[in-house]
């Protein structure tokens, strides 16, 4: 099996799933509209159906080994409360695996989401994630357990999970364990939140504080590069984007380990001009912004979760991003939007396999005529500096 990343078509939404070659799941959001399940409609994909075909089961029972929520906004959780299992794993019942619940094995939990609740989908996640929390405060037994374990990303305003350090990843860490299990060949990067963002007065603190990370992958142990970066950001905003980009090239952390570069972007807020700037005026692009863009590997790739992205003034998506993000690559083949991807009127996941050259679609995926890749391990060195 080889590594891959599918980037779900869910319009304004996040759904992106990450599969390591040893089957290891890595779900980051879910956007699962109830009109797509079972859907018919070329135009509606299949996201639950798709998420089942790839993910492992035990005891018959589907589960994933992470799941990543980046922040509560409902187009990153909806669904989560009808098609994911919350309770004890060993309460899983015939009606649950009838269902098709999917267990989630090893939840990542922002406390922004307890600070900063907006519906009821975040809700049931932090509800479940509070469950977990309470096994290792009162040291269950079963705290450990599959369908038990959390890991707590960032800091908390509030200090509620002051005594759970030892659950915790921080902006600087890389996590190189998921679902207790050491992977030699797949790491990720904590980005953000940081403390800092904590306290923004001015902008949405939920966005703000979105989970932004960069996924890592090797070809094997001897490889000196990554093959493969993989950026993920939430709806993090300019702001958070450019408190990044100094903690990371002030700090000198890891800047020797590509922490910045990458091959494939999510762009943040579904193709959102906050990226670039404040959210509904079009002043310039921060530089900031710019320069986390020109950390692009040769070929990278960004990719707008998003609705079809028109001449309008509409945000997000925004044109205006999308112009900007092409104008910052090496051609606008570079771009891809889930929601005309292979075709507008049958949207399929943006599908990447992880080679030794980097990501690459599978041959029958094609832009044009040609298969769209990105650079990779023997491009680790080429960072385009554009401007």
């Amino acid at each position: 099996m080889d590594n891959k990343i599918k980037y779900y078509p869910v319009d304004n939404g996040d759904n992106s799933l990450i599969i390591l070659e040893d089957g290891t799941s890595i779900l980051v959001d879910c956007d699962i509209r109830q009109s797509s399940v079972d859907s018919t409609d070329p135009l509606i994909f299949d996201v639950k159906k798709d998420l089942l075909s790839s993910i492992k089961k035990r005891d018959k029972n589907p589960f994933v080994d992470i799941f990543i929520l980046t922040h509560g906004d409902e187009d990153h959780c909806r669904g989560f409360r009808k098609h994911f299992y919350q309770g004890d794993p060993k309460k899983y019942s015939e009606k649950n695996r009838d269902a098709n619940e999917i267990i989630i094995d090893e939840m990542w939990f922002s406390p922004m989401i307890a600070e900063e609740s907006t519906n009821e989908e975040e809700d049931a996640y932090q509800l479940e994630a509070e469950r977990r929390i309470e096994l290792h405060r009162k040291k269950d037994n079963d705290r450990n357990l599959p369908g038990n374990r959390i890991k707590i990303i960032g800091y908390d305003g509030n200090k509620d999970y002051a005594e759970l350090n030892h659950l915790r990843a921080i902006p600087g860490d890389v996590v190189t364990k998921f679902n207790d299990k050491e992977q030699s060949l797949f790491s990720i990067f904590i980005h953000a939140p940081f403390k800092t963002q904590l306290a923004s007065a001015d902008h949405e603190k939920k966005n703000t504080a979105s989970i932004v990370f960069q996924a890592r992958f090797k070809q094997s142990l001897t490889s000196k590069n990554f093959s493969t970066l993989a950026m993920f950001g939430g709806d993090a905003d300019y702001i958070a984007w450019g408190v990044i980009l100094d903690k990371t090239i002030n700090s000198g952390k890891d800047v020797s380990e590509n922490a910045l570069e990458w091959d494939l972007f999510l762009a943040p807020h579904h193709c959102s001009w906050t990226f670039f700037n404040e959210h509904d005026n079009k002043d310039e692009p921060q530089e900031s912004s710019l320069e986390v863009l020109k950390y692009q590997r040769k070929g990278g790739i960004v990719i707008s979760s998003s609705k079809k992205i028109v001449d309008d003034d509409k945000n997000p998506p925004s044109y205006l991003a999308k112009t900007t993000y092409i104008d910052n690559l090496e051609s606008s083949a570079k771009f891809l939007n889930t929601a005309i991807e292979p075709k507008e009127s049958g949207p399929k996941p943006i599908e990447f396999i992880i080679t030794v050259n980097g990501p690459v679609r599978p041959p029958s995926t094609k832009v044009g005529n040609a298969t769209v890749s990105a650079g990779g391990s023997g491009a680790a060195s080429t960072i385009v500096k554009q401007g």
